[in-house]
């Protein structure tokens, strides 16, 4: 069993996202954009999350049910993210790419997600 490897990320919110320091560390919430393949492996498919706080989600979303597809991180930190990240990615190794895909659609929004050839 391979980990899927996290390739690269961008933020159309906040570019380079890893260089941001939001305003207040407790009130983040941007989406992020994550290229994710196998390891050694040059190609990747494309996955979305949201990277949030509890403060900003009970700013924003007050008594609304959330999605499964966050992260939500307190304090806000870019180290702290990425380690969430790769917690998830870890739980998602499998013994190819159909099967690590399948699991990664569970945590993140992918781009093929409902796709129909």
């Amino acid at each position: 069993m391979t980990t899927p490897e996290l390739k690269a990320f961008d933020c159309i919110d906040h570019d380079p996202i890893e260089q941001w320091i939001p305003a207040s560390e407790g009130e983040v919430n941007y989406q992020l954009c994550l290229h994710i393949g196998l390891p050694g492996d040059e190609a990747c498919d494309l996955f979305y999350m949201q990277v949030t706080t509890p403060e900003a989600i009970s700013t924003h979303h007050p008594g609304k049910s959330l999605g499964k597809r966050r992260i939500i991180v307190n304090p806000y930190s870019w180290e702290s993210v990425l380690e969430a990240i790769q917690a998830t990615l870890e739980r998602c190794a499998g013994d190819d790419w159909s099967q690590q895909s399948a699991l990664l659609a569970e945590h993140f929004a992918w781009e093929f997600e409902n796709y129909r050839p």
